[in-house]
């Protein structure tokens, strides 16, 4: 059975929440955990970071980063405050749709 297609808000919970899951997530595991191709994780990760739901943290070579010498650069996403609360208030529209039999259909 084909998947249903994805709304740009069901990406963006997506991509927040598997953020909030792998902290420190490198951008190519974001791209496979959330099933997005590269350009649309380049576009929705720079809108995201210019929203301030999301942050980069580039670790440049010979850089300790989490009590590891970085041996090349590594680019990291990580979750802001806003985007904790960004998935909060949509799982709150979730149950206020479901309660009140409003969600799609199947």
């Amino acid at each position: 059975m084909p998947r249903k297609k994805r709304n740009t808000l069901e990406i963006i919970k997506e991509i927040l929440g598997v953020i909030l899951l792998n902290r420190n997530i490198s951008p190519t595991k974001l791209l496979y955990k959330a099933n997005l191709s590269p350009q649309m994780l380049k576009d929705r990760v720079n809108d995201l970071i210019g929203k301030g739901l999301m942050s980069r943290i580039i670790v440049l070579k010979g850089e300790i980063y989490n009590g590891k010498k970085s041996k090349a650069e590594r680019k990291y996403l990580n979750l802001t405050e806003l985007g904790r609360q960004y998935l909060e208030d949509y799982k709150a529209v979730e149950i206020f749709l479901e309660k009140y039999e409003l969600n799609e259909e199947e």
